[in-house]
């Protein structure tokens, strides 16, 4: 057996424009004895035709400027890779919303807002004043007043009467008082908060969105194809391109112009009619939680929380007053009189008087019950309208499979990308170190498919993201972030384990939101990747204003508001949450975060039954606020509460956030905290605090060591300082 290593390629023409390229790898071939022979007999056929024998000069130097236009093509787009308009990486979570319901919503709580206003004018203009007139005219037989003992035979009245008390003044007041609390209810309502984003958009506006990316590459496409298509031809006129490539540089450009056309078509019509791209808009790769979906269609457990707003309950006074029983009119009256008596004159005079009624039944009560039980009939049944008809939860069945199908297609499609990444590298390789192998007409296609790949992406993430409007659409009222969670891709290489993302939370406090723009607080925090954002609250009008202006600006971020207040424990969580929700727009937080350490009172060793007992108190009346609001329920606690206290914790928390405080040695950490870990691994958060660490790298070592997934630095401006410290030490180094 023979080997022949690296033969150059031989071109050999035939009848001028007819030409056999044999062509050979970058290897070492293995050839048989008859292949030897063949390969022979070759070479003396060709050697016996001199004029044939030799290649054409102007020809070959004609293909290989064409090959030449070719690499210079690659060259010039191959670095493109379109990753910046694949979002797969994002974590922040979506802000998109959307309701079909939308505008009948806003004119509806229009309407009602307009209706209340008009009403309010007309009981303020109304002070219970009223023009009275009167005439009597006697036809034969005088009449004789019982009170002036006067006899007429007709009589003219005119006056004022004033209604001071029922239906009266004083009514109209509290009506006005009633209306203008009912105003607050509307403005405030879930449902109209909700509604009321500055991000509101339709499936079209959707696929407007991904249509201005998709197009962006499909016009590289073109200006690559237009490109590659125009040597192609000149090579296929010589005949030095096989059948298959010239067909597939063809089958590209109508797929191409095709899917171009699709796209410019749509967009041109929706910016017809004002739908346009808005590239503010967050769309991270996304799974559904359809456990946390099922909890959102469940109507029959939203209906029966009809808890009233203190506005309403403030009504019911008003309405059952018995003051506004009581009829007190007080009347001025000009009375004329045309007598029948000749010798006595027409009589007229002024008059005034007092008119009092009083009811004698006491039904204050009966009517305040019925006033509260025909709101809350009106409460539950906007509840009722504004959630899912029964049965939904089949279809969203559908849709659950139909997206999560889509979600698995689209990392096939990641697998896909990667492999186009990894022959478009190979390519690369092969023209830099001047590989026989490298074909620039072959490598331009390999990079086309790979552009392709990105429409793909887009059209797949556009899909998905349309059933998720879809299912919002089937449960009104409700956000896409509230069942729904970022997947995770690393590398290039999907993470299929489709399992809520890992918590990295950080604490903010007072000072540290005072101290900073919360631009900055949103920045740092984006550059750190934190997902969970526990943010200190006080009673204080500047920083309830900053605080606000946080949470408006970051309302789709998974935001905590905490209290560290002991004195929550002796009762006081009513007037607290009374205040939590009157100052803040709780529509727009994630959850309530209890700071609460009864351990640190000064009589808590001789009291602590006593403690814990009310700690478990406020625990379950958090728990039904939070509840009522639709928040999650966290608190941080240290690692020595005892194992009644523990279970009840993570029966009612959501989330539980261990103080891994002052002595922060892994083996002592890991074994304190095993007891948590046992009732619910899940719900732990791992709490370490800047101050005992000298550096970020420990402590983020620190994490690494004890193993847990969720984790919380305590605290932001802590963090800062160690940032600054180590920045310190490196500019010193250097």
């Amino acid at each position: 057996m023979f080997f022949i290593d690296k033969i150059q390629n031989t071109s050999v023409y035939l009848s001028g424009s007819v030409f056999i390229t044999i062509f050979t790898a970058p290897k070492t071939y293995f050839l048989t004895k008859a292949g030897i022979i063949l390969l022979l007999l070759q070479l003396i056929l060709f050697s016996s035709c001199p004029s044939y024998a030799q290649s054409n000069p102007k020809i070959d130097s004609v293909i290989s400027s064409y090959i030449g236009q070719l690499t210079a093509i690659w060259d010039s787009h191959n670095k493109e890779t379109f990753n910046e308009l694949l979002n797969d990486h994002s974590q922040k979570p979506t802000n998109v919303t959307a309701s079909s319901r939308l505008v009948i919503a806003n004119k509806r709580s229009e309407l009602l807002l307009r209706r209340n206003f008009l009403q309010q004018r007309i009981y303020k203009k109304d002070v219970g004043l009223n023009f009275t007139a009167g005439y009597q005219r006697n036809s034969s037989a005088p009449f004789v007043d019982q009170e002036d003992v006067v006899v007429f035979r007709q009589k003219a009245q005119f006056g004022l009467d004033w209604d001071l008390l029922k239906g009266g003044l004083y009514d109209n007041r509290l009506k006005v008082k009633t209306l203008k609390n009912e105003v607050d209810f509307i403005k405030h309502s879930d449902f109209v908060q909700k509604n009321n984003r500055a991000f509101l958009i339709s499936g079209e506006q959707i696929v407007a969105n991904f249509n201005l990316k998709k197009i962006s590459i499909l016009q590289k496409r073109k200006e690559l194809n237009a490109k590659q298509m125009e040597v192609i031809e000149k090579l296929w006129a010589y005949k030095h391109i096989t059948k298959d490539d010239y067909l597939k540089a063809i089958q590209n450009k109508t797929d191409i112009n095709g899917l171009f056309e699709l796209y410019s078509s749509f967009s041109e019509k929706a910016m017809q009619m004002s739908i346009r791209p808005n590239d503010t808009l967050e769309t991270p790769l996304l799974d559904v939680d359809f456990d946390k979906l099922l909890k959102k269609i469940n109507y029959i457990t939203q209906a029966s929380d009809t808890s009233l707003p203190a506005s309403l309950l403030k009504n019911a006074e008003y309405e059952s007053k018995y003051l506004r029983e009581i009829g007190l009119k007080a009347y001025t009256r000009y009375n004329y009189y045309d007598v029948y008596t000749q010798n006595i004159g027409n009589r007229s005079f002024v008059s005034f008087g007092l008119n009092l009624s009083m009811p004698l039944t006491f039904s204050g009560k009966e009517k305040k019950e019925l006033y509260l039980v025909n709101k809350e009939l009106e409460f539950q049944q906007q509840k009722l309208s504004s959630h899912s008809e029964p049965g939904v939860e089949y279809l969203l069945l559908n849709y659950y499979y139909e997206y999560r199908y889509k979600l698995k297609k689209y990392f096939n499609l990641i697998e896909k990308r990667n492999v186009f990444a990894e022959y478009v590298r190979t390519e690369k390789v092969k023209q830099e170190f001047g590989d026989l192998e490298f074909n620039p007409n072959t490598a331009l296609f390999i990079l086309d498919d790979y552009w392709s790949n990105a429409v793909e992406l887009l059209d797949l993430h556009q899909d998905m993201y349309k059933i998720l409007l879809n299912i919002k659409e089937k449960v009104p009222g409700t956000e896409i972030n509230e069942f729904t969670f970022p997947v995770t891709i690393k590398n290039d290489v999907k993470d299929t384990s489709f399992s809520n993302p890992d918590v990295k939370a950080v604490y903010i406090w007072s000072k540290s939101l005072l101290s900073y723009t919360p631009e900055m607080v949103t920045e740092y925090c984006d550059l750190n990747d934190f997902n969970h954002l526990i943010i200190s609250y006080k009673n204080d009008k500047q920083y309830i204003k900053q605080l606000n202006a946080f949470i408006n600006k970051n309302y789709s971020r998974t935001i905590s508001v905490m209290t560290g207040n002991n004195n929550l424990i002796d009762g006081k969580f009513r007037a607290f949450s009374d205040s939590l929700a009157s100052q803040l727009p709780l529509n727009f937080v994630k959850g309530l975060h209890l700071d609460v350490e009864p351990h640190t009172l000064p009589d808590f060793k001789e009291n602590k039954d006593a403690y814990f007992s009310k700690y478990m108190k406020l625990l379950d009346s958090a728990a039904v606020f939070c509840k009522r609001k639709n928040l999650r329920l966290s608190i941080s606690i240290p690692l020595h509460y005892p194992d009644t206290v523990l279970k009840k914790i993570f029966s009612v928390c959501d989330q539980v956030y261990l103080m891994a405080y002052e002595n922060v040695k892994v083996e002592v950490i890991t074994k304190k905290i095993a007891e948590e870990i046992a009732l619910n691994k899940d719900k732990v958060v791992l709490a370490l605090r800047t101050k005992d660490f000298e550096s970020r790298q420990q402590m983020n070592e620190h994490f690494k060591k004890i193993g847990i997934r969720h984790t919380a630095y305590h605290d932001y401006e802590g963090l800062l300082e160690l940032d600054k410290a180590d920045i310190q030490i490196k500019d010193e180094g250097k």
